[in-house]
């Protein structure tokens, strides 16, 4: 592994400050006690969709198997997501896996500049 923990959010940044452009995948799992519940209010999910789609996502994922759900957004930070990140929390009750992410192109210009490769 490359990075974890303290260190990654340190790649991360550094990664911000050198104009690289992040994009973020967010998987939201619905809890399993309140599923029927959320699943029974469409106008709830259709409320907690357009939280993401303000954000005009590059893709939304909805799994067929579970009750969860991938948006990947091109926004300047985390702080650009935090309404829909809150309303995720309130109607899913979980608080949604964010990572940061970058293309392969971004990722080997990101470790030139920080001297890791040659």
């Amino acid at each position: 592994m490359l990075y974890s923990g303290v260190h990654f959010d340190r790649f991360c940044m550094e990664f911000i400050k050198l104009g690289e452009k992040l994009k973020y995948i967010v998987q939201i799992e619905i809890d399993p006690d309140i599923g029927v519940e959320f699943e029974e209010n469409p106008a709830g999910i259709q409320e907690f969709i357009g939280k993401w789609q303000a954000l005009n996502p590059i893709g939304m994922y909805f799994s067929l198997t579970r009750r969860a759900a991938t948006v990947v957004v091109d926004v300047p930070s985390e702080d650009s997501m935090f309404e829909a990140i809150h309303h995720t929390w309130l109607v899913t009750r979980s608080y949604p896996e964010i990572w940061p992410v970058t293309d392969l192109e971004g990722f080997g210009s990101l470790m030139h500049r920080l001297k890791m490769t040659t």
